[in-house]
């Protein structure tokens, strides 16, 4: 072979080269690949676990279940796992931790702050026999429900004017709808007024207390940080049969008991939520993407709405008609002063920051028109 075959043999490498080109070996793709995937699975294995844990009962929960567990269980013993939860928190879909199968540690729940005009004689949280700061459910020193003799009033339906020394309190609550919500609320709430704790768990609902026990979750927070306003916002994982917490099937979906079941649950939250005077603003599901989800979820709108007509001190806002499209169907953007704005995350469920933004000011707008949140505590605009 002569010189100048060699040298035309060897052009397209020297081409190659001269472009920047690098070839990498299949097999050297293929492990890069596979070490990427295995790091994605450590990163999200308790989320995936959590989610397939509260998925509906049957094989893919269970073969779900047995694939994710030893990589959950590496995840949590190498830490890797918190690093996907400080994601999660800073774009809005996790807030708090799961808290075990039944209800989270007392010490994820914050007590209420007091102030030394709260401390006195009585039961209650914050010293009185109702919790909410002196003697009655609602502050009232006289010790009924309402003040006096515990008749209804204007100034008993309507929530208590803050202070800097003594702020309102306001707790979300829900599932990985709530948890963003929560998130994003301290922007809408003003602090020097207003102590707000989000208490959002994601994969949570009412349908599988045998996961994650709501009401019983809501007992402790009534008890522990005695809110003055509760935020309610789940229902996304209900699309299930409902289960006991013992785990045995009370009503399977698509069966004429579900509504009726599923609305008792609703309703039970709803009186713990207001158990000491709390007035409660249930926020229903919005639209989303997924067109199989629609027909159920107006289904629960349907019975959170009619839940919140028939339990005092509860008031239904309805995200579905505010963050939908002008003909009904799903939408990720609004029209907010005379701009087009992105408020819906890729999923076409969840929001984005700037929607749970402004949902949250639309949630306190609500509670300001039904029980009289003073404006004062919120933010009017985004």
């Amino acid at each position: 072979m002569s010189a100048s075959e060699t040298t035309q043999i060897h052009q397209p490498r020297e081409r190659g080269a001269r472009f920047g080109r690098r070839l990498m070996p299949a097999g050297r793709v293929l492990v890069v690949l596979l070490v990427t995937l295995l790091v994605w699975t450590l990163l999200y294995a308790p989320s995936m676990k959590r989610a397939a844990d509260a998925s509906p009962l049957g094989i893919r929960r269970t073969v779900s279940l047995a694939v994710l567990t030893p990589f959950a269980a590496l995840s949590e013993w190498t830490g890797i796992g918190e690093l996907a939860g400080a994601i999660e928190r800073a774009t809005g879909k996790e807030a708090g931790s799961q808290g075990g199968p039944f209800v989270p540690p007392p010490e994820d729940i914050p007590l209420a702050p007091r102030t030394p005009d709260e401390e006195g004689p009585g039961t209650g949280q914050n010293g009185g026999p109702g919790g909410n700061g002196n003697g009655g459910t609602n502050g009232n020193p006289d010790g009924g429900p309402n003040g006096g003799d515990g008749g209804a009033t204007a100034e008993a339906d309507s929530i208590r004017a803050p202070t800097p020394r003594q702020k309102l309190r306001v707790v979300i609550v829900g599932d990985s709808l709530a948890a963003g919500l929560g998130f994003f609320a301290e922007r809408v709430f003003r602090p020097r007024l207003v102590v707000v704790s989000g208490q959002g768990r994601i994969s949570t609902g009412l349908a599988r207390p045998d996961y994650f026990n709501w009401p019983f979750t809501m007992h402790r927070i009534v008890d522990r940080f005695d809110p003055d306003l509760v935020i309610v916002m789940l229902g996304e994982n209900d699309h299930q049969s409902l289960q006991t917490v013992q785990g045995h099937r009370d009503a399977p979906i698509g069966t004429s008991s579900w509504p009726t079941a599923y609305r008792e649950r609703v309703e039970g939250m709803m009186r713990i939520a207001t158990s000491q005077g709390a007035k409660v603003v249930w926020a229903g599901l919005p639209v989303s993407a997924n067109r199989d989800l629609r027909e159920h979820s107006l289904r629960q709108n349907a019975i959170f709405e009619r839940a919140a007509e028939s339990v005092d001190g509860v008031t239904y806002f309805d995200a579905w008609d505010r963050f939908r499209a002008p003909k009904g169907g799903y939408t990720a953007y609004v029209r907010e002063a005379g701009r087009v704005i992105l408020i819906r995350a890729a999923d076409g469920l969840h929001f984005n920051a700037v929607g749970y933004t402004i949902l949250a000011r639309e949630i306190a707008k609500r509670a300001s028109e039904e029980f009289g949140l003073s404006p004062r505590t919120f933010e009017t605009a985004i």
